[in-house]
């Protein structure tokens, strides 16, 4: 059997398969990985802007809640290491603020801590094995704050880490598809030249600004 020649130049080879094979694979992870990190860069677009305009996101907090529990208070001088442990041991997740807590004349703590969504206030009174709790709801802007750039999870919340694990992938998706764009735009932008003096010109302004505040600002 006579096989048929391939015209010259022609593009039907496997290199231009492999080609338009890679282009079509970029194409996809460009589009699909988008999708994937869309609710991430939706979210840190919303508290970028409630952060540049306090009060965009309404706080919706809720009523104060107070309960008392009973606590066997472990033997600990240091306040930040008690202060963890009565949390633990009430089971409850968030971060005790080392600047919001002290000890009363009795030599009994007290102390702040935050969560995404809640606050709270603790008293503790370890001659009565008890435990104060003030609960405080804080609405959607601590969590919205919280989700921003969270690289880490809450104490006492392991499921918190995924977000991290999002943030993680989303950031790494973002230099990702900066280079996959300029390359599939590369191979198929008819005004280059317009657009390389738009690219080129829109990084000198980046990097000058970011000089300008790192040297004189």
């Amino acid at each position: 059997m006579d096989a048929t020649p391939l015209p010259a130049g022609s593009d039907s080879g496997i290199g231009g398969a492999r080609a338009g094979g890679l282009r079509r694979g970029l194409l996809n992870l460009h589009l699909y990985g988008g999708l994937a990190a869309f609710w991430y860069f939706l979210i840190y677009g919303i508290t970028s802007l409630n952060f540049n305009h306090p009060g965009l996101i309404p706080k919706l907090e809720g009523p104060k809640r107070v309960w008392t529990t009973p606590l066997v208070v472990p033997a600990e001088s240091d306040n930040l290491k008690l202060a963890e442990a009565v949390r633990d041991r009430l089971g409850l997740a968030g971060w005790p603020l080392p600047w919001d807590m002290g000890r009363d004349a009795d030599g009994e703590l007290h102390f702040a801590m935050s969560r995404p969504g809640k606050d709270y206030r603790i008293h503790v009174d370890a001659s009565e094995g008890l435990a104060r709790v003030e609960e405080h709801r804080t609405g959607w802007p601590s969590i919205l704050g919280f989700l921003h750039g969270s690289t880490e999870g809450v104490p006492n919340a392991p499921w918190t880490r995924a977000w991290a694990i999002y943030t993680e992938f989303t950031t790494a998706f973002l230099f990702f598809a900066v280079g996959s764009g300029i390359y599939l735009w590369a191979r198929r932008a008819t005004r280059r030249r317009a657009a390389l003096l738009l690219l080129g010109g829109c990084a000198a302004a980046s990097l000058g600004l970011m000089a300008w505040v790192y040297w004189i600002g």
